[in-house]
């Protein structure tokens, strides 16, 4: 039986334990401090980064591999690239 780690079950974390993988899109808010989403506090956005890293180890250690789509790329370009990346399609 396949189960979804804990850390993954989010509706915004696409992620298919089947194949050991999953995708997350990162918007500007891990990249760097913003107003709206650390409430004016740089601290936020240090432990934005904290569970961003954390997340990352979890994976590691649960054999699936995490794969990032950022608020500057074209999901419709980067997630084929990771799938072919992962043997995934051709």
């Amino acid at each position: 039986m396949i189960r979804q780690p804990e850390f993954l079950k989010t509706p915004e974390h696409p992620n298919y334990p089947e194949y050991g993988f999953a995708i997350e899109v990162q918007g500007e808010q891990h990249d760097h401090c913003i107003e709206f989403f650390h409430r004016r506090d740089s601290n936020n956005f240090i432990k934005q980064q904290a569970r961003d890293q954390l997340k990352k180890e979890l994976c590691e250690e649960n054999w699936i591999v995490l794969r990032y789509v950022w608020y500057y790329e074209d999901p419709y370009i980067v997630i084929p690239e990771h799938l072919q990346e992962l043997g995934l399609i051709e």
